[in-house]
């Protein structure tokens, strides 16, 4: 009878410490599985979120290039997420920063289901990303190279071959094709040769423009003297050192379609190569009628192709660059009117 007694309390004891078990193991597997869907689910939000900067980043850019008008450029910015993300909103923002309708916002936004953490009630969450980007004409700064591009064909005022009238108001030039900036004798009005003295007129001032770009910072509506003088000996000299400098090493090249591309028609220079030495920054120009002074519309990026004749005839070659990403210590303030070179930049 004892011996039965002590059975079923042994019994007892151990269902007691089996039910114990099963339920720690029932908290230890709920436990499990959250750790394991939060880390999943989480995961998936962290890359979602990813996704979309990408995408709001490229649709901000897409939608600058119809800045400043609003409607176009929110309906390419909203056109680029519908064509390129799923399930994905787009919340679309034109605002002044410094000129009118010269900033683009793009938020990105999609759901997110969990598909582990719904066991502990949590069913998703909404994920968004925004890059703001800005427009702006490059209206000041140093590292001008002294040469002026005209904004006229009148030859009187030393006009520029490249020059493709005027749109609003503002100055345009032709792309794909060489474009003298200095000329040689023979080929100038007036003996104006196309030099501009930006650091100080003589010799020494003008050949470490070109090397080196002006120490003075300039802005559109400045007054600007020209070079007197054919200047042959300092032009060439100036280019053979720009060019002897090393091309920095995200752009390690002197081929043109490598450091210029073509989209759409419209030429910029190849992300890494804002730097090469082959790439200028020319004061856009209303005349070179020397002794008058020149007064500075804008200014326009050139590739440098170089030095074309000979002896007194020898001219600069160059080519008009619309667009570019950045250049180092430049003010882009101006409003986006095409009277400059304009940068599209990513601000937020």
């Amino acid at each position: 009878m004892r011996q039965g007694k002590g059975m079923l309390r042994t019994w007892r004891r151990f269902r007691d410490e089996s039910g114990q078990m099963l339920v720690l193991m029932g908290a230890g597997l709920a436990a499990f599985i959250a750790i394991v869907g939060l880390s999943v689910d989480v995961g998936q939000v962290v890359f979602t979120r990813t996704d979309l900067q990408k995408v709001a980043d490229a649709a901000a850019f897409a939608g600058a290039q119809d800045l400043p008008s609003s409607s176009a450029a929110t309906t390419n910015a909203n056109n680029y997420v519908g064509l390129n993300a799923s399930n994905t909103a787009a919340a679309v923002v034109i605002s002044q920063t410094y000129n009118s309708n010269d900033t683009i916002q793009v938020t990105a936004t999609r759901k997110v289901d969990y598909a582990f953490l719904r066991v502990v009630g949590l069913k998703g969450t909404t994920v968004s990303a925004k890059a703001k980007v800005r427009v702006g004409t490059f209206n000041g700064g140093s590292g001008i190279v002294p040469w002026g591009l005209v904004a006229s064909s009148n030859k009187d005022f030393l006009g520029n071959n490249c020059f493709n009238g005027m749109v609003n108001g503002a100055p345009t030039f032709k792309q794909n094709q060489k474009c003298i900036l200095k000329y040689g004798a023979g080929s100038n009005s007036g003996g104006d040769f196309g030099a501009l003295a930006l650091d100080g007129t003589g010799a020494s001032n003008y050949r470490d423009d070109i090397v080196n770009g002006s120490t003075q910072k300039f802005a559109k509506g400045q007054k600007v003297e020209p070079q007197t003088g054919n200047m042959v000996g300092p032009t060439g000299q100036g280019i053979a050192d720009r060019l002897a400098i090393a091309p920095p090493s995200t752009c390690n090249t002197n081929d043109r379609n490598q450091i210029l591309k073509t989209v759409g028609g419209k030429t910029s220079i190849v992300s890494g190569c804002e730097n090469h030495p082959r790439i200028l920054i020319i004061p856009v120009v209303d005349k070179i009628d020397n002794p008058a002074v020149s007064t500075i519309l804008g200014f326009a990026f050139m590739f440098l192709h170089g030095e074309a004749g000979g002896g007194g005839h020898t001219s600069v070659e160059t080519e008009f660059v619309s667009f570019v990403t950045a250049i180092p210590g430049a003010t882009y303030n101006g409003p986006a009117n095409g009277s400059s070179s304009t940068a599209i930049m990513l601000v937020e």
